[in-house]
């Protein structure tokens, strides 16, 4: 949908919206782009596996692309880095990728101002709804991935290195739970020349990711925002003279948590839970195909929606007599399964998804509800 701003000014949301539970046929038709000096476009993924008394999956929409706005935009920031011009916000991004557990992530000079005003836009947002503010997490991966944007010029919650946004997160150390909003603003002229000129386009993104997100994105990014279960947030923001690049990695962080993984295939997770309480009964195991690197015309061409991978089981409690199960999928039983106020322990094998669906990534979300928006892990585990 198109939103105009006032000005020379054009703001369009396009191809995101919550995961819904509809037929791989079912589409958004995207509108094509007025002809303007600036657009801004804002993506977000929910996600959605749905387990209502533990069911089988829901089925993610697929988007058709109405325009290719995208295109052009390509063609005028053309993987292009670097700051702002005049007033000291230069900055030159290095390559991103992720290798090895580690990135080589670039802060622009005014990054702690720039966090901090889109942390009170957020927090304030939740105010209005009564929900506690999320507090700034150390964890690089959304300025990592706001750098990748702007370094290789490209709009998508996907990768170069075909990571989707869980993925960087458990590559980048994160063990909670972790959904991703992206917005970009582009302009035909120089006008990310200051700190207050990026901060008023971060209130204008942030604004209609709350208040013009139904059409485009079924409230999608207005959700993640207002999810009571998130409580920190890792912020990105990249950014030249004409494009600008703001990435909302929200976190449900709730166990102080050591995951590992032996050899066959063999789960420990342990940790000391961070509040009183918690008592998850499911987790949910989803498998992606290997990551495949993309070029960012294939990542402009869309899709620019995640979802979180197709649901191949999960794991349920240690059980000897009338064993829930899922249905239409694999359920295994845990080893062990711990929750006290100082404790949490969970202990049990994949080897029975990699025997059913082989190399891949396969996704650990441990759910407080009947769906990964629920989630307070999100941890992949890439097999070879």
């Amino acid at each position: 949908m198109i939103y105009p701003t006032g000005g020379d000014w054009l703001r369009m949301e396009i191809a995101g919206g919550r995961v819904r539970s509809v037929s791989d046929e079912s589409t958004w038709e995207e509108p094509v782009p007025r002809s303007r000096k600036t657009w801004a476009l804002i993506v977000v993924a929910l996600l959605l596996v749905a387990a209502a008394g533990l069911a089988a999956p829901s089925v993610p929409g697929a988007v058709k692309e109405g325009s290719d706005l995208l295109s052009q935009l390509v063609s005028s920031f053309g993987g292009s880095s670097g700051g702002s011009g005049s007033l000291g916000l230069n900055y030159t991004i290095y390559s991103p990728l992720i290798e090895g557990g580690t990135a080589n992530i670039t802060y622009p000079s005014n990054y702690g101002a720039l966090a901090s005003y889109a942390l009170q836009l957020i927090n304030d947002d939740r105010g209005n709804y009564s929900l506690a503010p999320v507090n700034m997490t150390t964890g690089e991966y959304a300025q990592q991935h706001a750098d990748s944007m702007l370094k290789y010029g490209y709009f998508s919650h996907n990768d170069t290195q075909g990571y989707k946004p869980y993925m960087r997160y458990t590559l980048l150390g994160g063990t909670g739970a972790v959904e991703e909003n992206i917005a970009f603003a582009y302009s035909g002229s120089p006008i990310f020349t200051s700190t207050s000129s990026i901060e008023q386009e971060l209130s204008a993104l942030e604004w209609t990711m709350m208040y013009n997100d139904s059409i485009c994105c079924n409230n999608g990014h207005r959700d993640n925002i207002l999810n009571s279960l998130h409580n920190e947030v890792s912020i990105g923001v990249a950014f030249n003279s004409t494009s600008l690049y703001f990435v909302e990695d929200f976190v449900s962080y709730y166990i102080n948590l050591n995951f590992s993984v032996s050899r066959d295939y063999y789960v420990n997770m342990t940790g000391v839970p961070t509040i009183q309480g918690l008592s998850p009964d499911a987790i949910y195991i989803t498998y992606d195909h290997t990551p495949i690197p993309e070029t960012p015309a294939q990542l402009n061409a869309g899709p620019h929606e995640y979802s979180a991978g197709t649901l191949v089981g999960g794991v349920l409690p240690p059980c000897d007599l009338a064993c829930q199960t899922f249905d239409d999928v694999i359920t295994v039983h845990a080893d062990v399964w711990t929750f006290t106020a100082t404790n949490a322990e969970v202990a049990f094998s994949l080897a029975k998804f990699i025997e059913e669906d082989g190399p891949g990534v396969y996704t650990v979300y441990l759910v407080l509800g009947s769906d990964t928006t629920s989630a307070i892990t999100s941890i992949s585990v890439f097999v070879q």
